[in-house]
């Protein structure tokens, strides 16, 4: 019965684990294309560094679009931890 316990136990945790992974992969390729990640645990959309700023964070990633009003666009996807792009780039000016 342990054995039937720590096997299942490892089935669940691979489960989560490749749809994590597979969540990652589809949203990076989501963000390339500048399209919206599929989950959205919080989002922000504020005016900053003279332009329009908007931040999805979504399971331990954070995906961004920033647009100024001269028609320059940056967006990306960054891990949560990682320091914002758009801050570094446009944040002195």
């Amino acid at each position: 019965m342990e054995f039937i316990k720590r096997w299942l136990f490892k089935i669940i945790i691979a489960i989560v684990f490749v749809s994590w992974v597979s969540l990652i992969l589809i949203d990076f390729f989501r963000a390339k294309d500048m399209k919206r990640p599929l989950v959205c645990l919080s989002e922000k959309t504020e005016e900053k560094y003279g332009g329009k700023y908007y931040e999805c964070t979504s399971f331990g990633y954070v995906y961004f679009e920033f647009s100024k009003d001269d028609e320059t666009k940056d967006y990306g996807f960054r891990a949560i931890f990682a320091k914002d792009q758009v801050e570094e780039k446009y944040g002195d000016q």
